[in-house]
């Protein structure tokens, strides 16, 4: 099948050739990019010509990181999010939203209650939630209220009595199961190893059935965006039989990357691989090993190297947050994966969790002798430091940076996370591209929506919901924030060759706009919108 794009504004990521009118499609992938008149010349019987009417066409966006499968179980559960992404604004909302699904009759026998999004810090009236709080949802049924960022939750009181969370019992290393200060009670709050180990081994989710349909449903979000490269960032023992099940039964029609946890690591990649760069069986296929470090700045459990700017409550003037592994278990980690020449995607939000994955990273290169391109990723960076970024250009490091933060939490890094002086560097895009580094930019969905536009808005804007400016020095152009999302995220992928910029012989992955980039207001970047995705040349999203 042959297809011509015509009259269309083509920006096409390629300085090679900047920009073009039209583009011809042949069996998925991009035969020629020129003028209307030099593309449509091309035009045979079996052509099908496609006038873009004036509007922006792009290569398809590459997420620099999210979570597929999670994305599929938010669609299934209870929305936490405050506004634009839901109404969960206050305690009385949280409840009411819990109350509301605990009485519809729709979870299955065992279920456990849970919703995902949460975000305190958004919250009028008081931004303390306990158990009892959950407790007025329903007593009978276990709740599990989890955070925005995905390391911490809420558990009512039958959910802390399934998981042991009662009497007598022993927090689970590099996590915290805090009190309500004066008491000896559990708030209800779990956090990081706390909640990632022990509530989820033992949480009784949607079932696998309801969420492989949801599956289709998340894609089709993803697409709603523009994106046409998306990923799992941490595919386990639960999550890998969905996708590989999604996979075998033509259900992926995005390309979809695996980044798999410690415990499954040596079961699903491949040992002792020649090469990082995996091909796609049914738009699904094994990229890399996923590590976690630290938590989060916005729920206060990132890792530090100097104190929070206010300490959460029941925590002294000196906290910094905690890791969640100790230097050797990190450093055995980077070398197997430098000894199987596996990519790396990790988790580090906090300066210390960033100072402890180069460290590790570095000795294990020199344990291994494997300085290969193996471009391992540092997930989030928020408040990576100067001195780090060279470092990580030395070692050959890429970063997705998360700059969607500064727009929903900007205000609550200012004012209490981080203070004013250091909530002006979080993600310090401008400081990367002044060194060359290679970053990308991602919404962590489904912590938020995966809205492309809203990414390349906060790369170039920087400012946050209450009209404040984090950081004007690092702001970066149109063009470059373009980059991040297409070029630079194929390159993330190995994938450069064959993605992230219209360019003939590349795949035909596309995303049509309403509105140019590079001629619109950039204080209307995030109004833009996506009228149209496409996939080795089929339309998968049309508005």
């Amino acid at each position: 099948m042959r297809k011509i794009y015509y009259n269309a504004q083509i920006i096409t990521v390629d300085d090679r050739k900047p920009s073009a009118e039209a583009v011809l499609v042949e069996n998925g992938k991009i035969a020629k990019v020129g003028t209307n008149d030099d593309v449509l010349a091309a035009k045979d019987d079996d052509t099908e010509v496609i006038n873009v009417d004036g509007k922006t066409l792009l290569p398809g966006f590459c997420d620099g990181h999210s979570h597929l499968s999670a994305t599929a179980y938010d669609l299934v559960m209870v929305n936490l999010k405050p506004e634009p992404g839901g109404k969960v604004d206050s305690v009385e909302a949280l409840i009411e939203a819990f109350k509301e699904k605990a009485e519809s009759g729709e979870l299955e026998e065992g279920q456990w209650l849970m919703g995902m999004g949460l975000d305190p810090a958004s919250f009028t009236g008081t931004k303390t939630i306990t158990k009892y709080d959950l407790d007025k949802a329903s007593k009978d049924i276990p709740i599990c209220a989890i955070h925005a960022s995905g390391h911490v939750a809420y558990l009512n009181s039958t959910a802390m009595e399934k998981v042991g969370y009662v009497g007598e019992f022993t927090v689970p290393e590099g996590g915290a199961v805090p009190n309500i200060p004066g008491t000896d009670d559990p708030s209800g709050l779990v956090e990081e190893a706390a909640y990632l180990g022990e509530v989820q081994a033992k949480m009784v989710p949607p079932s696998g059935a309801q969420v492989l349909k949801s599956i289709m449903k998340a894609e089709k979000l993803y697409a709603s965006y523009g994106i046409t490269t998306t990923q799992d960032a941490f595919t386990d023992g639960g999550t890998y039989p969905l996708l590989k099940a999604a996979a075998d039964n033509h259900m992926l029609y995005l390309d979809v990357t695996s980044y798999v946890g410690s415990t499954k690591a040596d079961e699903l990649l491949p040992q002792k691989a020649e090469s990082p760069r995996a091909g796609y069986t049914n738009h699904y296929r094994m990229g890399g090993a996923k590590m976690f470090l630290d938590g989060s700045p916005q729920a206060k459990t990132a890792w530090l190297t100097q104190p929070y700017y206010i300490a959460p409550e029941g925590k002294d003037a000196s906290y910094k947050g905690f890791p969640v592994m100790e230097d050797e278990q990190v450093y055995a980690y980077c070398k197997k994966c430098l000894e199987n020449n596996w990519q790396l995607h990790t988790h580090c939000n906090g300066d210390a969790a960033a100072d402890q994955l180069i460290r590790c990273y570095k000795k294990a290169q020199k344990d291994t002798g494997n300085y290969s391109d193996l471009r391992p990723v540092m997930i989030h960076a928020q408040t990576v430091r100067e001195d780090q970024l060279d470092e990580m250009k030395e070692i050959g490091m890429i970063i997705s940076f998360f700059l969607d933060h500064i727009y929903y939490w900007g205000d609550w890094h200012y004012e209490s996370v981080f203070g004013p002086e250091r909530a002006a560097r979080i993600s310090p895009a401008k400081s990367a591209l002044n060194r060359g580094i290679n970053f990308t930019l991602h919404q962590d969905t489904p912590v938020v929506a995966p809205d492309t536009l809203l990414a390349m808005h906060n790369a170039v804007n920087r400012t946050t919901k209450g009209g404040r400016v984090l950081g004007e020095e690092q702001r970066i152009s149109v063009m470059e924030a373009i980059k991040a999302l297409t070029i630079n995220g194929a390159y993330q992928y190995f994938e450069e060759d064959i993605k992230g910029s219209v360019t003939e012989g590349k795949l035909a992955d596309f995303v049509i706009l309403d509105k140019n980039p590079l001629e619109t207001d950039v204080k209307q970047l995030k109004d833009i919108k996506v009228l149209e995705t496409i996939k080795e040349g089929n339309t998968v999203y049309k508005a």
